[in-house]
């Protein structure tokens, strides 16, 4: 027993040559002495750094492309579009989903706080604190009006003042008649000029229609609906809340209905068309 015991660390102890010889003159070109032990630790060293450099080579050179598996470039180009459409496919179906909210909180008659797109600074058009200096907001903001609408009842059992902003301060070139088919108004100003909304409201519609060019409608509170016409520009798309005169387009002269750059703008309540003069100062 002893005796295999010596043996074995003899043969640890043991110590191996390597020779390195040319092989046309047999003459030693590089020779070392090293144990057992050693000699397989430098290899397994050896086989470490190999394997690191081929990482290295596969993850940081174009060779990584020749790994069988590997997408080439035509193939993450196609994973990445497909990841922007993904991507696009949820944020439509969430403005969607938005939208189908909103309207029935419009159509149910409820006023809720849902999500605005973007920051806004300006202040709700039903907050009480209005109330208070009704003048001193006038004054300020020559897009504000005020006007006293006796005859329109929400939700609750009181008449309430509304306030409207005035979409564009500009000079009337066609007034408001009904009997002729003109249910609105029609509004000259700069070009460039914001289209403001009258009113705390949601877009119904925002898009191109051949007559009217591009248009934007805004449902509010108390069935009132606001139509703006001939745009050369829409800051809103539908769904989306918006404050009372927040911008929500720029004036234009777009569709056939149109001679010139301006603002056709028409106010619906239950279907009935409205004289925007009555309630608004351009």
């Amino acid at each position: 027993m002893n005796k295999t015991k010596t043996d074995k660390k003899q043969k640890r102890r043991e110590r191996y040559r390597i020779t390195i010889l040319n092989n046309r003159t047999l003459n030693e070109v590089w020779h070392t002495v090293a144990a057992k032990r050693t000699i397989i630790a430098i290899a397994a060293i050896i086989g470490l750094l190999l394997v690191a450099l081929g990482c290295v080579i596969a993850m940081f050179t174009p060779l990584r492309q020749q790994i069988p598996g590997y997408p080439n470039r035509a193939d993450r180009n196609m994973l990445i579009d497909n990841i922007l459409r993904i991507d696009s496919i949820e944020n439509a179906l969430a403005q969607k989903d938005m939208y189908i909210n909103n309207l029935h909180d419009v159509l149910s008659g409820k006023t809720t706080n849902s999500h605005i797109v973007g920051k806004d600074t300006l202040m709700r058009s039903d907050d009480k604190h209005l109330m208070r200096d009704t003048s001193m907001y006038a004054n300020e903001n020559s897009n504000f009006s005020i006007k006293h609408i006796d005859n329109y009842q929400p939700n609750t059992e009181s008449t309430i003042e509304m306030y409207f902003y005035s979409p564009l301060r500009g000079a009337i070139t066609n007034s408001f008649t009904p009997e002729n088919g003109h249910f609105g108004v029609d509004v000259v100003a700069n070009t460039n000029d914001p289209i403001l909304s009258i009113l705390d409201g949601m877009v119904v519609f925002a898009g191109w229609t051949s007559e009217a060019g591009y248009v934007i409608i805004l449902q509010h509170r108390n069935n009132i609906i606001s139509e703006y016409k001939h745009n050369s520009f829409l800051l809103k798309k539908i769904g989306e809340r918006v404050r009372a005169g927040e911008p929500i387009g720029i004036i234009g002269n777009t569709g056939e209905y149109t001679t010139g750059p301006h603002l056709h703008f028409e106010m619906w309540q239950n279907g009935i068309p409205m004289n925007p003069t009555d309630y608004i100062i351009f």
